[in-house]
Protein backbone atom coordinates (compact mmCIF):
# COMPACT_ATOMS: atom_id res chain seq x y z
CA UNK A 1 0.00 0.00 0.00
CA UNK A 2 1.33 3.40 -1.04
CA UNK A 3 2.33 5.34 1.92
CA UNK A 4 -0.13 8.66 2.49
CA UNK A 5 0.88 12.22 1.70
CA UNK A 6 0.13 12.81 4.66
CA UNK A 7 2.80 10.74 6.21
CA UNK A 8 5.59 12.26 4.24
CA UNK A 9 7.92 14.70 5.41
CA UNK A 10 7.08 18.70 3.93
CA UNK A 11 9.21 19.06 0.77
CA UNK A 12 10.23 21.99 2.58
CA UNK A 13 11.56 19.93 5.45
CA UNK A 14 13.05 17.43 2.92
CA UNK A 15 15.16 20.35 1.74
CA UNK A 16 16.35 21.99 4.86
CA UNK A 17 17.75 18.10 5.68
CA UNK A 18 19.31 18.49 2.63
CA UNK A 19 20.80 21.24 3.05
CA UNK A 20 22.03 20.49 6.60
CA UNK A 21 23.77 16.77 4.75
CA UNK A 22 25.64 19.71 2.48
CA UNK A 23 26.66 21.62 5.81
CA UNK A 24 27.88 18.67 7.33
CA UNK A 25 30.15 17.51 4.45
CA UNK A 26 31.81 21.26 4.25
CA UNK A 27 32.33 21.25 8.14
CA UNK A 28 35.76 20.31 9.32
CA UNK A 29 35.94 21.82 13.30
CA UNK A 30 34.40 18.60 15.21
CA UNK A 31 32.35 20.63 17.56
CA UNK A 32 30.69 22.68 14.65
CA UNK A 33 30.29 19.18 13.28
CA UNK A 34 28.19 17.83 16.11
CA UNK A 35 26.32 21.21 16.49
CA UNK A 36 25.39 21.42 13.27
CA UNK A 37 24.39 17.81 13.61
CA UNK A 38 22.28 18.79 16.43
CA UNK A 39 20.67 21.52 15.15
CA UNK A 40 19.74 20.32 11.84
CA UNK A 41 17.90 17.34 13.24
CA UNK A 42 15.84 19.76 15.70
CA UNK A 43 14.30 21.77 13.14
CA UNK A 44 13.42 18.44 11.08
CA UNK A 45 11.80 17.25 14.14
CA UNK A 46 10.30 20.75 15.76
CA UNK A 47 12.32 19.94 18.55
CA UNK A 48 12.58 22.32 21.63
CA UNK A 49 15.66 20.36 23.55
CA UNK A 50 17.90 17.91 22.01
CA UNK A 51 20.87 15.88 23.96
CA UNK A 52 23.96 14.10 21.97
CA UNK A 53 25.75 10.84 23.70
CA UNK A 54 28.53 9.38 23.27
CA UNK A 55 27.88 5.43 23.71
CA UNK A 56 30.49 3.38 25.83
CA UNK A 57 30.61 -0.21 25.81
CA UNK A 58 32.40 -2.03 28.06
CA UNK A 59 30.72 -5.23 28.71
CA UNK A 60 28.40 -6.09 30.39
CA UNK A 61 27.91 -2.60 30.57
CA UNK A 62 26.10 -0.29 28.18
CA UNK A 63 26.85 3.96 29.42
CA UNK A 64 26.47 6.96 28.05
CA UNK A 65 28.12 10.76 28.27
CA UNK A 66 26.38 13.31 27.52
CA UNK A 67 28.44 15.59 24.38
CA UNK A 68 26.11 18.99 24.25
CA UNK A 69 22.52 19.93 24.41
CA UNK A 70 20.73 22.18 22.03
CA UNK A 71 18.04 24.05 22.86
CA UNK A 72 15.00 25.54 20.55
CA UNK A 73 12.75 28.08 21.17
CA UNK A 74 10.74 27.93 17.79
CA UNK A 75 12.66 30.20 16.23
CA UNK A 76 16.58 30.02 17.55
CA UNK A 77 17.76 27.01 18.56
CA UNK A 78 21.41 27.16 20.65
CA UNK A 79 23.91 24.38 21.03
CA UNK A 80 25.61 23.87 24.22
CA UNK A 81 28.63 21.77 24.69
CA UNK A 82 29.61 20.38 28.04
CA UNK A 83 32.75 22.18 29.40
CA UNK A 84 33.20 19.20 32.84
CA UNK A 85 34.84 16.35 32.39
CA UNK A 86 33.08 13.44 30.84
CA UNK A 87 30.51 11.79 33.29
CA UNK A 88 29.58 8.12 32.22
CA UNK A 89 25.58 7.50 33.14
CA UNK A 90 23.47 4.32 32.58
CA UNK A 91 21.75 4.43 29.79
CA UNK A 92 17.64 4.61 29.93
CA UNK A 93 14.94 2.44 28.37
CA UNK A 94 14.74 4.62 25.46
CA UNK A 95 17.88 5.13 24.38
CA UNK A 96 18.60 1.31 25.24
CA UNK A 97 16.10 0.43 22.52
CA UNK A 98 17.40 2.47 19.91
CA UNK A 99 20.90 1.24 20.63
CA UNK A 100 19.62 -2.15 20.32
CA UNK A 101 19.00 -1.88 16.71
CA UNK A 102 21.19 -1.52 13.38
CA UNK A 103 20.62 2.26 12.72
CA UNK A 104 17.72 2.27 15.33
CA UNK A 105 15.06 4.92 16.62
CA UNK A 106 12.90 4.84 19.28
CA UNK A 107 9.60 7.07 20.43
CA UNK A 108 7.66 7.19 23.74
CA UNK A 109 5.40 9.91 24.81
CA UNK A 110 5.72 11.49 28.13
CA UNK A 111 2.72 14.17 29.16
CA UNK A 112 2.63 16.34 26.05
CA UNK A 113 5.89 15.49 25.17
CA UNK A 114 7.51 13.46 22.62
CA UNK A 115 10.95 11.68 23.18
CA UNK A 116 12.53 10.12 19.91
CA UNK A 117 16.12 8.81 20.31
CA UNK A 118 17.93 7.47 17.31
CA UNK A 119 21.49 5.05 17.46
CA UNK A 120 24.27 6.55 15.06
CA UNK A 121 26.19 3.81 14.30
CA UNK A 122 25.00 0.15 13.09
CA UNK A 123 23.99 -2.42 15.72
CA UNK A 124 26.71 -2.89 18.31
CA UNK A 125 28.96 -0.48 17.00
CA UNK A 126 26.38 3.10 17.69
CA UNK A 127 29.13 5.46 18.91
CA UNK A 128 26.43 7.92 19.12
CA UNK A 129 22.67 8.46 20.41
CA UNK A 130 20.92 11.70 19.60
CA UNK A 131 17.62 12.08 22.30
CA UNK A 132 14.95 14.70 20.66
CA UNK A 133 12.06 16.40 23.19
CA UNK A 134 9.00 17.96 20.21
CA UNK A 135 5.52 18.43 20.83
CA UNK A 136 4.77 16.79 17.82
CA UNK A 137 4.44 13.20 16.88
CA UNK A 138 7.18 12.03 14.46
CA UNK A 139 6.08 9.98 11.42
CA UNK A 140 7.80 6.77 10.71
CA UNK A 141 8.79 8.67 7.35
CA UNK A 142 10.52 11.45 9.74
CA UNK A 143 12.35 8.75 11.53
CA UNK A 144 13.28 6.92 8.82
CA UNK A 145 14.35 10.33 7.15
CA UNK A 146 15.93 11.51 9.95
CA UNK A 147 18.31 8.27 10.61
CA UNK A 148 19.67 8.84 6.95
CA UNK A 149 20.28 12.35 7.62
CA UNK A 150 22.47 10.55 10.63
CA UNK A 151 24.35 8.56 8.76
CA UNK A 152 25.62 11.63 6.54
CA UNK A 153 26.72 12.51 9.75
CA UNK A 154 28.55 9.15 10.63
CA UNK A 155 30.53 9.45 7.08
CA UNK A 156 31.81 13.10 7.81
CA UNK A 157 32.70 12.39 11.12
CA UNK A 158 34.53 9.12 9.87
CA UNK A 159 36.50 11.13 7.27
CA UNK A 160 37.38 13.57 9.84
CA UNK A 161 39.31 11.28 12.07
CA UNK A 162 41.00 9.65 8.94
CA UNK A 163 42.58 13.61 8.56
CA UNK A 164 42.78 14.61 11.92
CA UNK A 165 43.36 11.43 14.44
CA UNK A 166 46.76 9.88 14.80
CA UNK A 167 46.28 6.32 13.34
CA UNK A 168 47.94 5.10 16.52
CA UNK A 169 46.61 6.23 19.42
CA UNK A 170 43.31 8.13 17.92
CA UNK A 171 44.49 11.30 19.45
CA UNK A 172 44.95 14.67 17.43
CA UNK A 173 47.80 14.37 14.97
CA UNK A 174 50.35 16.98 14.67
CA UNK A 175 48.51 18.59 10.98
CA UNK A 176 45.57 19.72 13.24
CA UNK A 177 48.07 21.37 16.00
CA UNK A 178 47.94 25.21 13.76
CA UNK A 179 44.57 25.66 13.69
CA UNK A 180 43.74 24.27 17.60
CA UNK A 181 46.29 27.05 18.80
CA UNK A 182 45.16 29.56 16.42
CA UNK A 183 41.53 29.33 18.16
CA UNK A 184 43.31 29.12 21.43
CA UNK A 185 45.06 32.07 21.37
CA UNK A 186 42.21 33.69 20.07
CA UNK A 187 40.51 32.55 22.95
CA UNK A 188 43.24 33.84 25.08
CA UNK A 189 42.66 37.03 23.25
CA UNK A 190 39.61 37.48 24.07
CA UNK A 191 39.52 36.96 27.93
CA UNK A 192 42.30 38.92 28.20
CA UNK A 193 40.35 41.88 26.58
CA UNK A 194 37.22 41.14 28.96
CA UNK A 195 39.57 41.15 32.22
CA UNK A 196 41.52 44.51 31.31
CA UNK A 197 38.09 46.32 30.48
CA UNK A 198 36.77 48.28 33.54
CA UNK A 199 33.11 46.47 34.53
CA UNK A 200 31.15 49.32 33.66
CA UNK A 201 32.42 49.59 30.42
CA UNK A 202 32.60 45.96 29.34
CA UNK A 203 31.30 44.55 26.90
CA UNK A 204 28.48 42.21 27.66
CA UNK A 205 29.49 39.82 25.30
CA UNK A 206 32.74 39.05 26.39
CA UNK A 207 32.76 36.38 29.28
CA UNK A 208 35.46 36.50 32.18
CA UNK A 209 37.02 33.00 32.02
CA UNK A 210 40.25 31.71 33.41
CA UNK A 211 43.61 30.87 31.10
CA UNK A 212 44.81 28.94 28.53
CA UNK A 213 47.35 26.80 29.04
CA UNK A 214 50.09 24.40 26.40
CA UNK A 215 51.82 21.46 28.10
CA UNK A 216 53.94 19.32 26.18
CA UNK A 217 54.42 15.52 27.22
CA UNK A 218 57.45 13.48 26.88
CA UNK A 219 57.73 9.58 28.31
CA UNK A 220 60.53 8.94 30.09
CA UNK A 221 63.32 6.96 29.09
CA UNK A 222 60.95 6.01 26.20
CA UNK A 223 64.25 4.62 23.80
CA UNK A 224 65.01 2.02 26.78
CA UNK A 225 61.39 0.46 26.50
CA UNK A 226 61.62 0.07 22.64
CA UNK A 227 65.91 -1.35 23.14
CA UNK A 228 64.64 -3.38 25.93
CA UNK A 229 60.93 -5.04 25.30
CA UNK A 230 60.45 -4.18 21.80
CA UNK A 231 58.56 -1.91 19.39
CA UNK A 232 55.42 -3.83 19.92
CA UNK A 233 55.17 -3.38 23.58
CA UNK A 234 56.07 0.66 23.02
CA UNK A 235 53.16 0.96 20.90
CA UNK A 236 51.29 -0.45 24.04
CA UNK A 237 52.67 1.84 25.91
CA UNK A 238 52.11 5.04 23.63
CA UNK A 239 48.28 3.14 23.63
CA UNK A 240 47.65 3.16 27.23
CA UNK A 241 49.10 6.46 27.91
CA UNK A 242 46.53 8.11 24.95
CA UNK A 243 44.04 6.44 26.95
CA UNK A 244 45.12 8.04 30.20
CA UNK A 245 45.25 11.53 28.84
CA UNK A 246 41.53 11.04 27.81
CA UNK A 247 40.21 9.68 31.01
CA UNK A 248 42.38 12.67 33.02
CA UNK A 249 41.42 15.38 30.52
CA UNK A 250 38.13 17.14 29.81
CA UNK A 251 36.21 16.42 26.13
CA UNK A 252 36.79 19.92 25.14
CA UNK A 253 40.60 20.03 26.07
CA UNK A 254 42.77 19.21 22.91
CA UNK A 255 45.14 16.31 23.00
CA UNK A 256 48.26 15.91 20.01
CA UNK A 257 50.03 13.10 19.80
CA UNK A 258 53.27 14.83 17.81
CA UNK A 259 55.04 11.81 16.96
CA UNK A 260 57.04 9.41 19.10
CA UNK A 261 56.87 9.89 22.63
CA UNK A 262 55.72 13.50 22.41
CA UNK A 263 52.33 14.65 23.46
CA UNK A 264 50.92 17.99 23.86
CA UNK A 265 48.15 19.32 25.56
CA UNK A 266 46.14 22.38 25.33
CA UNK A 267 43.54 23.44 28.03
CA UNK A 268 40.88 26.52 28.28
CA UNK A 269 39.50 28.27 30.78
CA UNK A 270 41.53 26.67 34.03
CA UNK A 271 42.52 29.06 37.00
CA UNK A 272 46.31 29.14 38.00
CA UNK A 273 45.63 27.62 41.23
CA UNK A 274 44.30 24.22 39.37
CA UNK A 275 46.62 24.20 36.48
CA UNK A 276 49.31 22.24 38.51
CA UNK A 277 47.44 19.56 39.76
CA UNK A 278 45.36 18.25 36.75
CA UNK A 279 48.66 17.69 34.83
CA UNK A 280 50.15 16.33 38.24
CA UNK A 281 46.96 14.06 38.09
CA UNK A 282 47.77 13.03 35.10
CA UNK A 283 51.15 11.93 35.70
CA UNK A 284 50.54 10.48 38.65
CA UNK A 285 47.66 8.04 36.36
CA UNK A 286 50.67 7.45 34.43
CA UNK A 287 53.03 6.69 37.47
CA UNK A 288 50.53 4.09 39.35
CA UNK A 289 49.68 2.36 36.18
CA UNK A 290 50.76 -1.00 35.51
CA UNK A 291 51.78 -1.20 31.37
CA UNK A 292 51.83 -4.51 30.05
CA UNK A 293 55.16 -6.46 30.26
CA UNK A 294 57.26 -2.84 30.56
CA UNK A 295 55.26 -2.52 34.06
CA UNK A 296 56.23 0.88 35.35
CA UNK A 297 56.20 4.00 32.82
CA UNK A 298 56.72 7.72 33.60
CA UNK A 299 56.10 10.76 32.12
CA UNK A 300 57.82 14.11 32.40
CA UNK A 301 55.63 17.41 31.44
CA UNK A 302 56.61 21.11 30.70
CA UNK A 303 53.35 23.99 30.71
CA UNK A 304 53.22 27.70 30.13
CA UNK A 305 50.64 29.83 29.89
CA UNK A 306 48.60 31.30 26.85
CA UNK A 307 49.73 35.04 26.68
CA UNK A 308 48.43 36.33 23.30
CA UNK A 309 51.28 38.91 23.02
CA UNK A 310 53.76 35.68 21.81
CA UNK A 311 53.49 33.53 18.89
CA UNK A 312 53.05 30.01 18.82
CA UNK A 313 56.47 29.64 18.83
CA UNK A 314 57.50 31.80 21.54
CA UNK A 315 54.89 29.45 23.36
CA UNK A 316 55.76 26.28 22.77
CA UNK A 317 59.65 27.18 23.52
CA UNK A 318 58.94 28.27 27.00
CA UNK A 319 56.46 24.56 27.06
CA UNK A 320 59.61 22.70 25.77
CA UNK A 321 61.93 24.90 28.51
CA UNK A 322 59.56 23.71 31.72
CA UNK A 323 59.87 20.05 29.52
CA UNK A 324 63.81 20.06 29.66
CA UNK A 325 64.03 21.25 33.33
CA UNK A 326 61.61 18.84 34.31
CA UNK A 327 63.72 16.10 32.50
CA UNK A 328 67.20 17.35 33.65
CA UNK A 329 65.49 17.72 37.10
CA UNK A 330 64.53 14.16 38.24
CA UNK A 331 62.07 12.74 35.16
CA UNK A 332 58.94 11.85 36.35
CA UNK A 333 57.75 15.89 37.11
CA UNK A 334 55.74 18.54 36.19
CA UNK A 335 57.10 21.86 35.94
CA UNK A 336 55.65 25.60 34.68
CA UNK A 337 57.49 28.00 32.50
CA UNK A 338 56.14 31.01 34.68
CA UNK A 339 56.81 29.48 37.93
CA UNK A 340 60.34 28.65 37.28
CA UNK A 341 61.18 31.73 35.98
CA UNK A 342 59.73 33.66 39.22
CA UNK A 343 61.49 30.93 41.29
CA UNK A 344 64.97 31.96 39.40
CA UNK A 345 65.19 28.44 38.99
CA UNK A 346 65.06 28.85 34.74
CA UNK A 347 66.74 31.57 33.75
CA UNK A 348 66.93 32.48 29.87
CA UNK A 349 68.30 29.56 27.50
CA UNK A 350 72.05 29.77 26.14
CA UNK A 351 72.51 30.25 22.45
CA UNK A 352 72.78 26.62 22.13
CA UNK A 353 69.92 25.55 23.87
CA UNK A 354 67.49 28.12 22.32
CA UNK A 355 69.07 26.92 18.95
CA UNK A 356 68.19 23.50 19.94
CA UNK A 357 64.54 24.73 20.91
CA UNK A 358 64.08 26.56 17.92
CA UNK A 359 64.89 23.32 15.80
CA UNK A 360 62.13 21.93 17.99
CA UNK A 361 59.42 24.42 17.48
CA UNK A 362 60.43 25.17 13.23
CA UNK A 363 59.81 21.28 12.89
CA UNK A 364 56.14 21.38 14.47
CA UNK A 365 55.04 24.65 12.28
CA UNK A 366 57.29 24.53 9.35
Amino acid sequence: MPTSSAALPAPSQVLQLLAGAEALSRERDLRTLFRLGAEYAMRFLDGRFGLFFQVRFTPPELTVGLLGCCVSDGADTHWDDVAEAQSWLPVDPLLAVCLHADHGHAIEQSGDIWRVAFAVGALGDARWALEIQTPRKPSKTDGEALSLFLRCFENVHRQWEYANLDTLTRLLNRKTFDDDFDRLIAAAELAEQARQQPQDRRDPGLKITQPCWLAVVDIDHFKHINDTYGHLFGDEVLLRLADLMRQSFRNHDKLFRFGGEEFVIMLRNVSEDHVQPIFDRFRMAVDRNDFPRVGHVACSIGFTRIDPRFSPAELLGRADEALYFSKEHGRNQVNGFDTLIMSGQLRLSTPAGQAQIQSDVDEIFL
